[in-house]
């Protein structure tokens, strides 16, 4: 498909507040401000606060997707509202028409913090859900630090929405509009604070660079290809042994489980691989929450392995049994160490390597392993619905058998 005209996108992070308080100034519900990555890079933000009797709330629109959380009241005005299920906070600080604050993710340090402000806005923030979308093939890096990945984009005037895919998941809802010659695509749900820039040059996109952040920072550039396509995601992990699957994880109270462990007796299991640090992972976890309920614990098995920054095991246990409660999980999660994918083999030995969180594994009734899926391009994506269509099918000709 040929590109008569590229407008230079700019994929805005949006933020929408609401908020309850007893406090007496009137404060506006319309906010424009930035995540201050450094002094020379700046991710838009818009949101809203809305102050009401005994209910306050923060919604946050992230591209097209809506998340609400609870805001907690200091002294003045002070607000602190805690990104459920991240372990990540905003504080910020009214005074007059400005807002200044904080974004702090726990999960990588308590010393990870971003600035941002803003101030009061008219402006409207309307989301392109219509229309056609153009794909880009989109190349991160260099050499042999390359990784390949594709943009889907919706335009309307000026305003655009869509997502970036990559083989180990997407990068979310991402909404944006032209500004110049420039792009922006900008993404901020609770634990990702990605920011792109490029150039247009007829139908590519150069010069590009990725920020996530303010502690890396990678180069990109992209052109239109409509019959470009990504790995497929069950082909990425392969299986190093065909008897039965191998592992052994901890529960939230400190007790070993492994294969052996009664409840997995001819019964297919899923296994997620997951941290509860990892926004793909958290849409992940929606769609098994759907499949749980789907299914009885005599048809089907659902656990998940944490693999989590926090080194300490009763900090870890208590934040894996938080998230669950936030997420109101159906189904267990239990830990299975540090973040470094090249251990979560030691706890997998069967896997011949873990590239991504989210992996998931598909045994039959026998243990054995029929489906590894790497990665997870969830709800923002076009695969989604036929990935949901593809796994309950699987499951049902295992349980059948």
């Amino acid at each position: 498909m040929a590109l008569k005209k590229l407008v230079y996108l700019i994929l805005v992070f949006s933020v929408t507040l609401n908020c309850t308080s007893k406090k007496t100034v009137e404060i506006s519900q319309k906010w424009k401000g930035a995540l201050l990555l450094s002094p020379e890079v700046r991710l838009p933000i818009i949101f809203e606060l809305n102050f009401k009797t005994g209910d306050s709330t923060f919604m946050l629109i992230n591209g097209s997707e809506r998340l609400t959380y609870k805001i907690q009241s200091g002294n003045n005005n002070d607000f602190k509202v805690k990104l459920e299920p991240y372990n990540s906070e905003l504080n910020f600080t009214i005074s007059a028409s400005n807002i200044q604050g904080t974004w702090t993710n726990y999960a990588k340090s308590t010393d990870y913090k971003i600035s941002f402000e803003a101030s009061e806005s008219v402006e409207k923030k309307s989301i392109n859900e219509q229309g056609s979308t153009l794909k880009f093939q989109i190349q991160f890096g260099v050499g042999k630090d390359a990784y390949p990945a594709i943009l889907l984009l919706k335009k309307e005037n000026k305003s655009l929405s869509g997502t970036i895919k990559t083989e180990t998941g997407d990068y979310r809802y991402l909404s944006g509009k032209q500004e110049g010659d420039s792009i922006w695509m900008a993404c901020f749900d609770g634990a990702h604070a990605f920011l792109f820039t490029a150039l247009q040059k007829g139908d590519s996109l150069t010069n590009g660079s990725f920020y996530s952040g303010n502690h890396y920072k990678d180069i990109w550039q992209a052109r239109i290809n409509e019959s470009f396509d990504l790995t497929d995601p069950t082909e990425l992990t392969k299986i190093t042994s065909d008897t039965l699957f191998r592992f052994s994880l901890m529960n939230q109270n400190g007790a070993l489980i492994d294969q052996t462990n009664p409840i997995f007796n001819n019964t297919v299991t899923c296994i997620q691989i997951m941290g509860t640090w990892c926004p793909n992972c958290k849409d992940e976890t929606e769609f098994l929450k759907e499949i749980r309920a789907k299914y009885t614990e005599i048809e089907l098995q659902i656990v998940a392995a944490a693999f989590e920054y926090e080194k300490d095991t009763t900090k870890v246990l208590a934040r894996i049994k938080h998230y669950s409660n936030s997420m109101k999980l159906n189904y267990p999660i239990y830990y299975g160490g540090s973040t470094n994918k090249k251990k979560v083999t030691d706890v997998f030995p069967d896997l011949d390597r873990v590239i991504s969180y989210p992996t998931l594994i598909i045994l039959d009734k026998a243990g054995k392993v029929k489906q590894v899926h790497t990665g997870f391009n969830g709800p923002a994506t076009d695969e989604y619905l036929e990935f949901k269509k593809s796994t309950i099918r699987l499951i049902d000709s295992l349980i059948i058998i």
